[in-house]
């Protein structure tokens, strides 16, 4: 029995549409599950679309240069489902095995597919380390199930099966470094068929018969299993594997391929791996341009060492953020935010209902207050240089101090959630980036970051900005102070606050002014009291 299956556009992550650079079938073609379809190319990437199940293809819905988006159909792929024969059997069974040859009943009403999920977008991060794999061959799995965790440069994350089935294969190995949109599992699932006809139940089987349809089923799906390997895929490829594009760029810049390491899905050379190729070219030849150094010294002449190697996540952290200051003309504003009232609210309402919320909730809020007054420090810099990106939700990041270093997760829509949701969710996001359980997608898409040293101490200090980022706040330890007003002696509590922003994009009375009036929104108690109620 034959089903035509309609495969879309997987997810295409951050990228609206994509351009149908290349199609590798041909109608009427014999494909497998892991077989390339067509070849979508992004501003930023090149990705085969596999095939994702066995068949013959029927209709290709898009061309050559077309834009793809995700959940589109592309494909129509008719899946062959090969029927068991029933042994011999007497004339006695004939009607049996005629009304069998109708409707396999035990073989038909299961069909049995594999399906191969790809890993999901990784967001900014090119590659991600394979640190541990959750399930074994033969293993049932649900689809909300752990298949093995990832770790990047900053954060641990769980990748799920994202169907229920049994494990058949898996193709990555702790250690490897796997990207977006590499397949990493195959997992064999099982559909009810729902199109059997009525007339099989007016036929029954006889036990005998049924016995040996089961023993068959069975033993098919044990030899399938065992049949498995663990091996993970090998996606080097001896043969030059590129879409024309890359071709065409290659041609353009005279590079050779064969000299070309593709970083793509099975090696498939990417026009990232041409500019990579030209730049470790050019770095080999020049030493003109920024280079972080570092004087050679052997400092065990005046006494005992040790050397202890940087993490993964040490070493990138210092890669970023060299770049952040070399790139951007950072200038810091400093001043003192009075929060002695902001401290009684917040004393009052603990009390009232038994919580304990810290100052940062109120912060925040008041942070997203002044930012809707002062948009331009919520915006971010095209990549040309050439425009700014107004953005009309604030996704506030909080840097975490964590035994690896200071993790950057960021609040989603802090503009529509009320101090306690706020306060739940730095909870949250502190306590998995300490266990480095972040997901991707909460560490990305943030418009503005607050990073807070008051409960440790000092007071002031030049906090580096996060790229695409424009601005970053700084909070330092409350002090007591003192002062006149009025002929009298007045003790208040201040907030050492300083204000590192993008000089390209904001200037230097804009910014005062940004923190004149935070101090200011951190003053107006009626509106936090009632946004601490606000649900």
């Amino acid at each position: 029995m034959a089903d035509s299956l309609t495969i879309n556009i997987p997810d295409l992550g951050e990228v609206e549409e994509a351009e149908v650079i290349e199609i590798c079938v041909e109608i009427g073609q014999k494909v497998e599950s892991e077989d390339p379809i067509m070849v979508l190319e992004t501003d930023k990437a090149a990705m085969e679309i596999p095939a994702s199940v066995d068949g013959i293809v029927k209709n290709i819905k898009v061309s050559v240069g077309d834009k793809a988006k995700t959940g589109m159909p592309f494909v129509d792929i008719e899946v062959t489902q090969q029927e068991q024969p029933i042994e011999e059997a007497s004339s006695d069974n004939k009607e049996i095995i005629d009304i069998n040859k109708i409707e396999n009943t035990k073989v038909i009403s299961e069909e049995v597919k594999s399906i191969t999920p790809n890993i999901p977008d990784l967001g900014e991060v090119e590659e991600a380390e394979v640190i541990e794999i959750c399930v074994e061959i033969g293993q049932k799995v649900e689809s909300e199930d752990p298949i093995m965790v990832l770790e990047t440069d900053k954060a641990a994350m769980e990748i799920p099966a994202s169907v229920d089935g049994i494990i058949n294969a898996i193709k990555v190995s702790v250690g490897d470094m796997v990207k977006t949109g590499m397949p990493f599992v195959d997992i064999e699932t099982i559909h009810q068929n729902k199109n059997i006809d009525e007339k099989i139940e007016s036929h029954k089987l006889p036990d005998s018969i049924k016995d040996i349809e089961e023993n068959k089923l069975a033993a098919k799906t044990e030899t399938q299993i065992n049949n498995r390997t663990t091996q993970p895929t090998n996606y080097q490829n001896s043969s030059i594997h590129s879409g024309p594009a890359t071709r065409k760029l290659a041609r353009e810049f005279g590079i050779n391929l064969n000299e070309v390491k593709g970083s793509g899905p099975r090696g498939r050379i990417l026009k990232e791996d041409l500019h990579s190729y030209v730049a470790n070219k050019l770095n080999n030849n020049t030493q003109s341009g920024f280079q972080q150094t570092q004087p050679d010294v052997d400092y065990s002449k005046w006494g005992e060492v040790k050397i202890d190697k940087l993490s993964k996540f040490q070493k990138t952290a210092s890669k970023n953020l060299h770049t952040s200051w070399i790139n951007i003309p950072h200038v810091t504003q400093h001043d003192d935010a009075d929060i002695t009232s902001l401290l009684d609210l917040r004393k009052k309402l603990n009390k009232e209902h038994h919580l304990k919320v810290s100052p940062l909730a109120y912060i925040i809020k008041a942070t997203v207050e002044t930012l809707k007054l002062y948009p331009i420090m919520n915006t971010s810099l095209t990549a040309d240089l050439l425009s700014i990106v107004q953005k009309s939700y604030f996704n506030i990041g909080i840097a975490v101090d964590t035994p690896d270093g200071l993790i950057v997760p960021n609040i989603k829509n802090t503009q529509e959630k009320s101090i306690l949701e706020i306060s739940d969710e730095v909870f949250k996001l502190a306590k998995l980036a300490k266990n480095r359980k972040l997901k991707v997608d909460q560490l990305k898409g943030a418009t503005f970051t607050i990073s807070s040293l008051s409960g440790i101490g000092g007071k002031y200090f030049t906090p580096i900005i996060n790229p695409p980022e424009v601005g970053i706040l700084g909070l330092s330890k409350t002090f007591d102070h003192l002062s006149m007003e009025d002929g009298q002696l007045k003790e208040s509590k201040q907030m050492p606050v300083s204000l590192s922003y993008d000089h390209r994009v904001v200037n230097g009375a804009y910014a005062a002014k940004f923190i004149s009036e935070l101090s200011n929104q951190l003053n107006k108690i009626q509106f936090l009291e009632e946004v601490f109620h606000d649900t």
